[in-house]
């Protein structure tokens, strides 16, 4: 098999390009640096379409490794390992490489409690845009592979130090299970997309491992070793409440769109609501017109607010990745970075209901499902999500996520589980700036529907949120 490896020269890089090449498959390296033990290389950078393209030309697969590892500013992470990350799929769609192997990360999981075992059906807790990064590119794996017929295997890795061949830790990969995992990763058949752990066996079982082997036939051959006294127990997933302050000045972006005009509208009579649109947004007298990616523009915005609800960007699945990512990656992360920045204690951000459209009509969504994203749009969702719960959990901003249904402009009243009705659009907003006591959370925005299809006790216990229009849905049109 030919294979190309993107961060060749990199510490995981090296012992994966080596591994493959002692197993006999031919591999090409890519780097930003030489590679002198490789004899196909490409040195440039991932933010280069042409070379990642020309870097990818005749492979079979792709084991992606490239990317800034940890605590990098946002213009560069997003050209390496956002832009980049992207640019391996693209190129790979193209070219027809159906294969990919994308290394993300065994702690997107490790603010979970240290006795809970960690499983592939835990959702992920971002603590850095290193860490988002990573659930961006399981997403892409999860967008391409489910509509390009593309094969996909996100591999969790854990701790890994070149100069330690053994484990000492469930949290790490030995240098022979890491060369296992990869060549597994690019090599099992039968494969759509699969998120496996990238860790070796331990007696002490922190992760589950059964997965990786039914999934990709991973199985570890090394093992560490940690006395009982050394495990942690405890089990306890509560954080405290962030603190909070009743809001006197909202800022609405989005405020010129179709539910940011209903939702400053009615939340008008209670609050102050400054608008920031690119478009004119005549009903309010406080109001900025400019481009949400701009950091000047945030900083203006902020000047005074207590909280804020973030629902500027792209609104299309349809729309290419370059807009989605000037718009709504570039556009949140700058809102979100401001907020913080001014001392905003709650941010809203609206997220989309679609991202568990896959699960089907049968089952019931909650908010413990894994979003599975079928759109740079939906990505840009999931990155939102993430962004939030970074910054709640690493600078003390409270975020409520509304994964709002769908929404129009000319029909107040909810006619399906789906949608949401204009009074409650309101109701819900209002709720998610106002609720006392919390931290992280997930809500959805929809209407009550006598058709269940979304789990609304959650919203209730978590903003207080008592839909109170109600969709009536045949029995026959719930197929």
């Amino acid at each position: 098999m030919h294979v190309l490896v993107t961060g060749a020269a990199g510490k995981v890089g090296r012992f994966v390009a080596a591994g493959l090449q002692s197993q006999g498959h031919r591999v090409r390296g890519s780097d930003i640096v030489e590679m002198p033990d490789l004899q196909e290389t490409v040195v440039g950078d991932l933010g280069d379409f042409d070379l990642v393209r020309r870097a990818a030309e005749g492979v079979d697969a792709i084991v992606h490794l490239g990317g800034n590892p940890g605590t990098k500013p946002w213009p560069e992470i997003r050209n390496n390992n956002y832009v980049g990350c992207y640019h391996v799929f693209e190129a790979a769609r193209e070219l027809g490489i159906r294969r990919i192997a994308f290394s993300s990360r065994a702690g997107l999981l490790s603010s979970y409690p240290g006795g809970l075992q960690r499983t592939i059906d835990m959702l992920p807790r971002p603590k850095s845009l290193y860490d988002i990064s990573k659930t961006f590119g399981e997403a892409l794996g999860y967008m391409y592979s489910s509509r390009f017929d593309m094969e996909v295997v996100s591999v969790r890795i854990g701790n890994f130090n070149p100069d330690r061949d053994h484990p000492e830790h469930p949290h790490q990969l030995s240098h022979g299970d890491c060369v296992r995992v990869f060549t597994a990763a690019i090599t099992h058949p039968g494969v759509k997309y699969e998120v496996i752990f990238g860790v070796s066996d331990s007696d002490w079982a922190m992760y589950d491992l059964d997965h990786g082997r039914r999934v990709i036939g991973y199985d570890p051959q090394d093992i560490s070793h940690v006395a009982v006294a050394d495990r942690k127990t405890d089990v306890d997933d509560d954080l405290p409440a962030l603190p909070w302050r009743v809001p006197k000045r909202i800022l609405i972006t989005g405020a010129g769109g179709n539910i940011g005009r209903v939702v400053a509208a009615g939340l008008s009579q209670r609050f102050q609501i400054r608008g920031v649109d690119q478009v004119a947004m005549p009903d309010l007298p406080d109001h900025i017109v400019g481009d949400v990616a701009d950091p000047g523009l945030c900083a203006k915005a902020m000047e005074g607010v207590d909280a804020v609800i973030h629902l500027a960007g792209v609104p299309s699945g349809g729309s290419p990745f370059e807009e989605v990512m000037a718009c709504n990656f570039d556009g949140t992360f700058q809102m979100m970075d401001a907020a913080s920045n001014a001392g905003v204690c709650r941010f809203v951000f609206a997220s989309r209901a679609g991202l568990l459209g896959p699960y089907g009509r049968k089952n019931q969504r909650t908010n413990a499902m894994y979003p599975l994203p079928d759109s740079y749009y939906s990505i840009s969702k999931v990155f939102g999500e993430g962004l939030g719960h970074m910054y709640a959990n690493g600078h003390d901003m409270s975020f409520v996520s509304v994964r709002i249904g769908n929404f129009k402009p000319d029909r107040p009243a909810p006619e399906h589980p789906h949608q949401l009705g204009h009074v409650d659009a309101v109701h819900l907003f209002e709720r998610a700036i106002l609720q006392p006591d919390l931290r992280y959370e997930v809500v959805f925005g929809v209407s009550a529907s006598d058709w269940p299809l979304y789990d609304m006790d959650q919203a209730r216990q978590a903003i207080g949120y008592e839909p109170q229009q109600v969709s009536q849905v045949a029995e026959a049109d719930r197929a």
